[in-house]
């Protein structure tokens, strides 16, 4: 008979949450969009520090410099070019 899988195996755990965000610009709310996109619209510079952001369980609209979760995508940037 084939060896039973052990009934001890613990479930794998539940994937992370991953965090929808939604912005604010200019009085215009846009998303939600996910941390990859946010990543990737901060280094087009669509996404800045100061760009108000919001994501569920969040206490009210925030600046994306001072969510934690988001603020890591800043400190990735190159500087800008320097002025020729």
């Amino acid at each position: 008979a084939a060896p039973q899988p052990s009934a001890h195996a613990a479930p794998p755990p539940p994937p992370p949450v991953e965090h929808v965000w939604h912005i604010a610009v200019d009085g215009q709310t846009s998303g939600p969009f996910s941390k990859a996109k946010m990543g990737r619209m901060a280094s087009d510079g669509e996404l800045t520090r100061d760009t108000h952001v919001w994501t569920a369980g969040q206490d009210g609209w925030k600046k994306a410099g001072e969510v934690q979760e988001l603020a890591q995508l800043f400190t990735i940037l190159p500087p800008p070019p320097p002025s020729s």
